[in-house]
């Protein structure tokens, strides 16, 4: 695969399997709205700041602090996702590396409020969670 798509297949590969993670810890709760389209990136996460708070909180065990800062960063993260996919002036590849951009941010202020066992909790989080976006898009691919 070459290096100029394998980026943008990462970010993608980030953002669904932050998702397939908020969506295994969300779904004992009832949905409070009609769900997004399948393959939409509006479904940022497969849910709200607050769900994806409580996914971090329970998975790293957050201090209350540790919430207190992060809440505002992830609220923040939402409406920067949300003013680029509702930006119709924006072409796909530019809303993908914008998305890109802010979930790296995103990544990076989270790492600056976890302790170094919580950091190394969350980058194995990803990491298996990307893993196992991978197996499903293979399967997905064998299909068609």
């Amino acid at each position: 695969m070459s290096t100029n798509v394998r980026g943008p297949l990462l970010a993608i590969l980030l953002v669904l399997v932050t998702g397939l993670l908020l969506a295994g810890q969300t779904s004992q709760t009832p949905p409070t709205s009609a769900p997004a389209p399948a393959g939409a990136m509006g479904a940022h996460m497969g849910g709200s700041p607050e769900a994806h708070l409580q996914m971090l909180s329970e998975k790293l065990n957050l201090t209350d602090d540790q919430k207190a800062k992060l809440k505002p960063i992830l609220q923040d993260e939402a409406q920067q996702l949300k003013a680029v996919r509702d930006d119709a002036s924006l072409s796909p590849e530019q809303k993908h590396a914008k998305m890109k951009a802010i979930h790296e941010s995103l990544h990076d202020q989270i790492n600056g409020v976890l302790t170094p066992e919580q950091q190394a909790k969350w980058k194995q989080m990803k990491q298996e969670g990307m893993e196992k976006h991978k197996g499903m898009k293979e399967n997905e691919m064998d299909h068609h």
